[in-house]
């Protein structure tokens, strides 16, 4: 007695367990069931697991590379400005009876790259609690000219009598923050102050 694949239609011995034209297994009862090795399927699932591993690993090894990157412009660009804040001054003035206070800050800058393009300059003024007096971004294009004096910068103007404790200058590279330098003010070179 001889029976058919199911799929194919060879004819098969009563105890074939598999076709040997189309790969169909036969189970004990008769009917037949797909076999997994058959048509390449076993292949196609190693090729696709291969190439979803093979994602993930390039996927995640891209993301490593852009944070290093991102950590490598922070640190390149950390310290491309140096500077040493020398003074702190400040006058008042009176206009059509309003009174007007200013601030402005004055630096050696020792170190400025040639390519000053995306780099800011913002400087806070602080009171003796931390608390922000007021604050002034400018570019470095626009502050910094080569000398050998110091140059002024960060020229706040305010209606309200300040009492600054002292100063942060913040160095900015394409929107973050990449170096800072902090100096206490003598108010005694401020007049408004005595």
């Amino acid at each position: 007695m001889t029976k058919s694949c199911p799929k194919c239609g060879k004819e098969l011995p009563d105890d074939a367990k598999f076709c040997m034209d189309c790969g169909y297994t036969i189970d004990d009862s008769g009917t037949s069931k797909s076999n997994i090795f058959s048509n390449g399927t076993i292949f196609i699932v190693l090729i696709v697991i291969v190439l979803v591993i093979g994602g993930i690993v390039i996927f995640s090894s891209g993301l490593g590379t852009n944070n290093n990157s991102n950590a490598d412009d922070v640190a390149q660009n950390q310290h491309a400005v140096s500077l040493t804040i020398t003074d702190v001054s400040g006058w008042d003035s009176k206009y059509d009876g309003k009174h007007s206070y200013s601030l402005y800050t004055e630096a050696i800058f020792n170190k400025v790259p040639d390519d000053k393009k995306g780099y800011n300059i913002k400087t806070r003024y602080y009171d003796s609690n931390g608390t922000e007096i007021g604050h002034e971004t400018e570019t470095l294009d626009n502050i910094y000219y080569d000398s050998e004096y110091a140059l002024s910068f960060g020229h706040y103007i305010t209606y309200k009598l300040p009492n600054p404790d002292h100063v942060t200058v913040e160095v900015i590279k394409d929107g973050k923050v990449v170096d800072n330098f902090t100096e206490k003010i003598d108010k005694s070179k401020i007049d408004y102050l005595n």
